[in-house]
């Protein structure tokens, strides 16, 4: 075991590998943390412990609250809390894949968008480190869901535990991550103070501090401060973003611009014969115009159902399709699509009925409506569009990502409310392909503008693509990253060209 003087605790630090064997278990690898001007490599500054122990304090008093809004959500609103007892951090069945002493990384995505966003820096990950384990958790079931329908293969796949003290103490040693990756703001204390403790390197990944959680954050700067020292680095999507990360108390040196990985998502080409399948199940005809709204959000088919009735006197044969961003709200979905006097078509029920939507009427003179509240499609309906509109834009919702639009050539239509991905909404526009629009009226005027020009609709179809080429790599940094990181744990992993790096001559 490697000593360490006091000068260089202080100045670098110490890592001390423990790797043995005891009744077929590993046994956790320790790590020193640096050492402080007054001594003592596990002391922690009297500031540190004393934001964790009001954080934990103030949750502790949350906790009855906390549990009101659990019932309420399952018997109010009728979500269930699948993965309750992984949440709780007993998750034991879920880690088989990652028995052996093959270094690990844990990547964390919240939801739908987040596992998307990651899928290609694992990709990567897996080509530069092939024996490192890949545990991924989500927080949603759209995000587990998606997780399966990309075909991540990780070796464990879970749902993030409760950011409370014991809870997260179980799961980090179930899992024993070297590296944990966390997408744009997943940032928890409780598993942020506890990795950090067990020398484990934290790196965010597609990072991004909006305006409301910049705003927010700023009045809690101490706790943000405490939190972001325990994560090595963050690749921020902007450089916008990483001076946000650095107001809030990130080390300068620790951030790093590096793109948004969301230009690297898979954008597969959707072959002529899918998308006429997709038509005939619809029940549009081929060459019928189609607005799809994707991802929307309560308050917002009211709007596009409008805008639809009026679309309809001047372009009559113009079909629609909303995709609901949670597909659990069809049903309301439809409700509002027969408030407006048209038919509708549920793709989840054609699905489960195994051919036809059993409750839809054949195309005859009453309009019918597709609802596609399914997971895993709607980046493939994109194909099927003349113009596309994606929501939580008209209401104030952050917006959601219109880069699946525009990597199938088809012009993106979104509100003003775009604060979750400002730059994606700025590149977009800059590059005319993205069109803002601020209300129904515009969103009307926008449409019937596109529909009436084939010019404007061939020039975005050839211009989308190469915008997205244009501003990709991004995941090849982010992965770059999380391997040096997990070399720096696992220095045997370096290939030879790398061996006399950070050597003094």
């Amino acid at each position: 075991m490697r000593n360490c003087s006091l000068a260089e605790g202080f100045t670098r630090g110490c890592t001390v590998r423990i790797r043995a064997r005891m009744n077929g278990r590993l046994l956790w690898k320790a790590r020193r943390r640096p050492m402080h001007r007054n001594g003592g490599g596990n002391h922690r500054p009297v500031s540190t412990t004393l934001i964790w122990l009001v954080y934990n304090l103030i949750l502790v008093l949350l906790l009855p609250l906390i549990a009101i809004v659990l019932l309420w959500r399952m018997f109010v609103r009728s979500k269930t809390l699948a993965g309750f007892n992984q949440r709780m951090g007993v998750i034991g069945e879920q880690m088989e894949g990652l028995e052996g002493e093959d270094p690990v990384i844990w990547v964390h995505a919240v939801s739908a968008g987040e596992v998307a966003a990651v899928v290609p820096i694992i990709q990567r990950i897996r080509v530069s480190e092939p024996i490192a384990r890949i545990a991924l958790s989500t927080v949603t079931g759209t995000g587990r869901e998606m997780a399966v329908s990309r075909e991540i293969d990780p070796e464990a796949l879970f749902y993030f535990p409760f950011d409370v003290p014991g809870v997260v103490d179980r799961v980090l040693d179930a899992v024993r991550p070297d590296v944990m990756v966390l997408v744009e703001t997943e940032i928890w204390p409780n598993m942020l103070h506890a990795a950090a403790a067990r020398g484990v390197s934290v790196l965010i990944v597609n990072g991004r501090v909006s305006d409301r959680s910049f705003r927010r954050a700023r009045l809690l700067r101490p706790l943000f401060r405490w939190m972001l020292s325990n994560v090595e680095l963050i690749c921020a999507q902007s450089q916008e973003d990483a001076d946000r990360f650095i107001a809030l108390g990130a080390q300068p040196g620790r951030v790093f611009a590096t793109g948004n990985t969301k230009f690297d998502e898979p954008f597969p080409p959707v072959p002529e014969s899918e998308v006429g399948k997709y038509l005939h199940d619809f029940g549009f005809m081929r060459d019928d115009p189609i607005l799809l709204a994707a991802s929307t959000h309560e308050g917002e088919e009211e709007l596009v159902l409008q805008a639809f009735t009026r679309l309809r006197v001047t372009h009559p044969r113009l079909q629609l399709v909303i995709a609901p961003r949670h597909p659990e709200r069809g049903a309301r979905v439809e409700a509002l699509v027969k408030e407006h006097g048209y038919a509708a078509y549920r793709r989840s029920r054609a699905l489960e009925s195994g051919g036809a939507d059993p409750l839809a009427p054949e195309r005859g003179p009453q309009m019918r409506v597709a609802i596609l509240d399914t997971i895993g499609e709607l980046a493939h309906v994109y194909a099927t569009a003349t113009v596309a509109f994606v929501g939580n834009s008209l209401v104030q919702g952050g917006g959601h990502n219109i880069l699946q639009a525009i990597a199938q050539g088809k012009p993106a239509l979104f509100g003003p409310h775009m604060q979750n991905f400002r730059d994606i909404a700025a590149i977009c526009l800059r590059e005319q392909v993205g069109i803002e629009v601020a209300n129904l009226d515009e969103l009307t005027a926008e449409t019937d503008r596109l529909l009436k020009s084939e010019g404007d609709i061939a020039l975005i179809a050839a211009r989308g693509p190469a915008v997205i080429e244009k501003y990709s790599g991004a995941s090849q940094r982010n992965a770059e990253r999380a391997v040096e990181l997990l070399e720096a744990h696992h220095p045997d992993l370096r290939s030879p060209g790398d061996a006399g790096d950070g050597q003094e001559g």
